[in-house]
């Protein structure tokens, strides 16, 4: 079984909005449907993992009272 290529938050974030189109679509067959669900509920938890892991990394400069800065994890 071939390794799935990893794929980057965008091209993630495009491929869940393609599923949630063709879930939305009435032409769409219902065990179609189900099972894009699935993976757009896959690629949308792997999507929030991402921004949490970003949102880590992310460091705000913040001013103290003495005019000095501060680098604070994101909130």
């Amino acid at each position: 079984m071939p390794a799935k290529k990893k794929t980057t938050f965008e091209e993630d974030l495009t491929n869940l909005a393609t599923i949630v189109e063709q879930v939305e679509d009435n032409q769409t067959p219902l065990d179609k449907s189900l099972s894009l669900y699935k993976e757009g509920l896959t690629l949308a938890a792997k999507c929030g993992e991402t921004l949490t892991q970003y949102e880590n990394e992310i460091l705000t400069l913040q001013k103290n009272a003495d005019a000095t800065f501060t680098l604070q994890p994101f909130n």
